[in-house]
């Protein structure tokens, strides 16, 4: 940030009474009454730069749970809008779709914001939590069943499916589909048409006439649903970690990892120094996976699984700005053919962690400066060692602003009595970390505070049960006002949901999945597509999991409907990204989602994961242009610059002159 950003800022987080002056719309209601908006505070932490209801505004904004009964149930979508930088901006703004179902995007608030933080050179970016997702998912969160179960969720080796009978012979998630069930919520609502419909909704109820759309993962699916069932002001589409209706996902689980090395072996193949280093790789992976599914290969004196041996195939995709593990790979499958494993030995020791692609960049400038002499080289350790103070001051700065954020909203919202009742309930639960079953106890009774009335008598009698004799939380809930009651009781709903929301994004995701999906798919149906794999063996990496994911849905009435896997048509201009990182979905799916589009384009960027624009800079630039122009063809730069450099192993001769590896020197 600069000097007068750092200040711009400081004044903003320090006024006494901000107001949303960036947002009087929002702030009054919304733009449509049909689709009202209410304020909240968006999730922390935000941006450095960012001051709430200037540059950024969160709430919540409500619309029907059917919208084909918009008198109906109701339910909430939590949204943030970030303003565009220019004061000119385009009318019609970026909304991104996020990935899951049911994971949600707000509480990776700052990441994502940073993400597409290009995009605001021109426009308006907006998020927000989809149904039945994040902090969007209340309406369909089983609070009872969680408070009664909490120690299921906290004991070691819940993996999360919840499965595994808890109570007269069910499991919890039985247990919390029975309790939406009763409260009356119709499940079969929770679907990917109705989160179309959200999306045109949400826009009319912030004022947007006209959009555009980026989605990643289940957020393509969504994208391209927008497109068939609302396209109505819809003006250009990209869809990134492509999930296209047409493909049966969960048959196809194993698809994008045999894709992802494929693309390996085609990339090496098309390289002659590769080619001849490591000729037939792709059987040679095969004769590997084989040697692990018999439970014959052994790397560091040990037996190494199917899922060791696909490792370096399948830690890229999360592997953000790091070294790309692309070019050993080759290496790597060869050496599990062999005695010796040099490769593998060092990746190990390593824990398979790479450096960042700015550290390597550093380390070569400190390469470059230490070959100078004079003043030269003083110059440049001088500026190298402000450098790392700049850098180190960087993070204090983003540290201390946040910091001052939080005690300014926390001064400001909570006032000072529930400023204060925070802080001592925090200092008071420390007593309870000796007393596993004490502590269960109380997280029990503090989940139950998140739904119900929020009074004083909850209040009393939770304390009084479990603090009994703390007279300063007793005292300090008597003083409180009415404002700073109702603050305490959101921010008990906040951290409440900490323990629960791993295993309620698998709620969130059975909702969708079991209901809309699973109905084409079955455990036959995934066998089946496996066995006509480049790689079959690959399949007993999710064979257990597969299995579970089915008992989960058992307990979902599924809610097919006709026309769901039927490819969208369009002439809406659509840009198309697959990833050769890719182990979620499959690099191919980027262009069967485009043949039906009549503006429709398709690129394949070798050298990323799940969502491209994660990994590489040049698919922000790309996207940037395609949203500023849809009229645009994108050509092969992207592609071309995320080519992958093969690593060849070093060969020494031996007597006869023949080429001989050299395992001594192979350290990549």
């Amino acid at each position: 940030m600069r000097f007068d950003e750092i200040i711009a800022t400081v004044a903003g987080l320090l006024a006494p009474d901000p107001a949303a002056d960036g947002f009087p719309e929002l702030v009054a209601g919304g733009f449509d009454p049909a689709y009202p908006v209410e304020i909240a505070p968006c999730p922390r932490p935000l941006l450095a730069s960012e001051i709430e209801g200037e540059t950024v505004i969160c709430g919540r904004i409500s619309m029907p749970e059917d919208h084909d009964a918009p008198d109906g149930q109701r339910v909430r979508l939590f949204f943030t809008v970030l303003k565009s930088h220019s004061d000119y901006p385009s009318p019609d703004p970026l909304v991104h779709l996020h990935g899951g179902p049911g994971s949600g995007i707000l509480g990776s608030f700052a990441g994502f914001s940073q993400l597409f933080d290009p995009f605001r050179q021109t426009r308006d970016v907006v998020m927000f939590d989809q149904r039945a997702a994040g902090l969007s998912g209340t309406s369909t969160s089983c609070f009872e069943a969680l408070r009664a179960h909490i120690d299921v969720l906290v004991a070691p080796g819940f993996d999360g499916y919840g499965v595994e009978p808890i109570a007269d012979g069910e499991g919890l998630t039985a247990a919390c589909s029975a309790e939406l069930r009763a409260q009356d919520i119709d499940l079969s609502n929770y679907n990917t048409l109705e989160n179309a419909l959200d999306v045109r909704a949400v826009m009319a109820g912030l004022g947007y006439e006209t959009y555009n759309l980026y989605g990643i993962s289940y957020g393509t699916k969504l994208s391209l649903e927008v497109m068939r069932s609302a396209p109505e002001g819809l003006r250009a589409v990209i869809i990134d970690g492509v999930a296209p209706p047409s493909v049966k996902l969960y048959d196809t689980v194993a698809q994008p990892l045999d894709e992802a090395i494929q693309m390996v072996v085609d990339l090496c193949g098309a390289d002659a120094d590769c080619d001849k280093a490591y000729p037939d790789l792709g059987g040679v992976i095969r004769q590997v996976l084989e040697t692990a599914a018999a439970g014959d290969l052994v790397v560091a004196g040990e037996p190494m699984p199917v899922e060791g041996a696909m490792l370096p195939f399948m830690i890229r995709n999360g592997a953000y700005r790091k070294e790309s593990l692309t070019p050993y790979i080759p290496a790597l499958m060869y050496e599990l053919t062999e005695d010796a494993q040099p490769v593998w030995e060092s990746l190990i020791a390593k824990g398979f962690a790479f450096d960042t692609l700015s550290d390597l960049q550093a380390e070569e400038v400190r390469k470059k400066v230490k070959g100078l002499e004079g003043d030269p080289l003083r110059a440049a350790e001088t500026v190298l060692a402000e450098a790392d103070l700049f850098k180190a001051a960087e993070v204090a700065l983003v540290g201390s602003i946040e910091e001052l954020r939080l005690a300014m909203q926390r001064d400001r919202e909570l006032g000072p009595l529930g400023a204060l009742f925070d802080r001592e309930l925090e200092r008071a639960g420390g007593a309870w970390t000796s007393d596993p079953e004490a502590a269960l106890a109380v997280a029990r009774d503090y989940l139950a505070l998140q739904t119900g009335a929020g009074d004083k008598a909850r209040l009393l009698e939770f304390v009084t049960r479990h603090f009994d004799d703390d007279v300063r939380l007793r005292a300090l809930i008597e003083a409180m006002n009415e404002a700073e009651l109702a603050q305490v009781f959101r921010v008990i709903a906040f951290a409440a949901d900490r323990p629960e929301h791993e295993y309620l994004k698998n709620v969130h995701l059975g909702i969708y999945a079991c209901q809309e999906d699973v109905p084409y798919n079955s455990i036959d149906g995934y066998k089946e597509v496996s066995a006509g794999l480049n790689f079959p063996a690959i399949t007993e990496i999710w064979l257990a999991e597969m299995g579970r994911f089915y008992e989960m849905c058992a307990t979902f009435e599924p809610a097919p409907r006709d026309g769901f896997h039927d490819p969208i048509v369009s002439d809406i201009p659509t840009l198309s990204i697959g990833s050769g990182w890719d182990i979620q979905t499959a690099a191919s799916w980027a262009e069967v989602a485009v043949e039906p589009l009549t503006n429709g384009q398709s690129i394949i960027i070798p050298e990323a994961g799940h969502g491209a624009i994660i990994y590489q800079p040049c698919v922000v630039d790309m996207s940037v242009a395609f949203i500023n122009d849809p009229t645009i063809e994108i050509d092969d730069r992207c592609r071309m610059a995320a080519m992958p450099e093969f690593w060849i192993r070093p060969v020494k001769e031996d007597a006869a002159g023949e080429d001989l590896d050299s395992a001594s020197e192979a350290q990549p």
